[in-house]
C-alpha cells in the first residue's frame, strides 16, 4: 500500500540544497578613469606610478613699447615730433594758407600760401615731402629770430685809451620783473676788469664807455645806477 508523503517547511526558511543568493558586488577600480581625473593632476603611467608632468612653455615677459611720438597726415594736417602744420583757409580771399606752429605755442612760426588743386576748391593734400620742407623753413625762421635777439640785446664798443685798447659791452638781461643791463669792460689781454649792473635803456657810445673808464668804472653822468 502506497503511503503518501507530505513535506512542511517553516515559511522563512530557504529550501534544503539551495543556498541563498548573496547580492554581487562590482570590484571597485584602482584607480578612477582617466575622463574622471581632475585637470590638475599627473596622468598615470602603465605600471600605475605618476609620471612626470610636461614642462609647459614659459611666456616670455612683456615689455611696453613707448608710445610714438604723435604723427598725423590727412592731407589738411600734418604732426610729428613738436612741429605741426596745418592748411587753412584764407580768410582775406579764396586761397589757402599752410601755418606752421611749434606744440603748445600759441603762434605759429611760420605763415605762407599754400597751392590749391586746379578746380580751386580744395587744397593741395600735405605730404610728408611737404611737411619736411616745412619744418625746415620754420627752424630756419627761429634760428634767424635767436641771432636778432641776440644782436638787439648785446652792444659793443672798442675803443684806444692811454695806449690801452678796451672793449666795452653792454647785454640787456629782459627779466620780467627787474629788467636790466651789464656793462663789461675787456682790456687788451682779454681779460674782463669791471662789471656794472645799469638801466636797460643804457646808452652805450664811444663817449659813455670813455667817462666809465676814465671814471674807474665807477658811476658817471648819472647815466648808471
Amino acid at each position: 500500500m502506497n503511503q503518501q508523503m507530505s513535506f512542511d517547511f517553516a515559511l522563512d526558511t530557504a529550501a534544503p540544497g539551495r543556498a541563498p543568493r548573496v547580492p554581487r558586488r562590482r570590484a571597485a577600480l584602482p584607480h578612477p578613469p582617466p575622463s574622471q581625473l581632475p585637470l590638475e593632476l599627473s596622468s598615470l603611467a602603465a605600471d600605475g606610478g605618476p609620471t612626470a608632468r610636461p614642462s609647459l612653455a614659459r611666456r616670455p615677459p612683456i615689455f611696453r613699447a613707448e608710445p610714438a611720438p604723435a604723427r598725423l597726415g590727412d592731407g589738411r594736417q600734418w604732426s610729428e615730433g613738436v612741429w605741426t602744420a596745418a592748411v587753412i583757409r584764407n580768410l582775406d580771399d579764396d586761397g589757402w594758407l599752410v601755418q606752421v606752429r611749434r606744440n603748445g605755442e600759441a603762434e605759429p612760426v611760420l605763415l605762407a600760401p599754400w597751392a590749391a588743386e586746379r578746380d580751386a576748391s580744395e587744397p593741395k593734400p600735405l605730404d610728408q615731402a611737404a611737411f619736411n620742407a616745412l619744418v625746415r623753413t620754420a627752424a630756419g625762421t627761429l634760428a634767424r629770430q635767436a641771432q636778432q635777439l641776440h644782436a638787439s640785446l648785446r652792444k659793443r664798443v672798442a675803443l684806444n685809451l692811454d695806449g690801452c685798447r678796451w672793449e666795452v659791452t653792454l647785454d640787456v638781461v629782459p627779466d620780467e620783473y627787474e629788467p636790466h643791463a651789464l656793462l663789461a669792460a675787456v682790456d687788451d689781454g682779454g681779460e674782463r676788469v669791471a662789471e656794472e649792473k645799469v638801466l636797460p635803456d643804457f646808452k652805450l657810445t664811444s663817449a659813455s664807455a670813455q667817462a666809465w673808464i676814465e671814471a674807474g668804472f665807477r658811476h658817471a653822468g648819472g647815466e648808471l645806477w
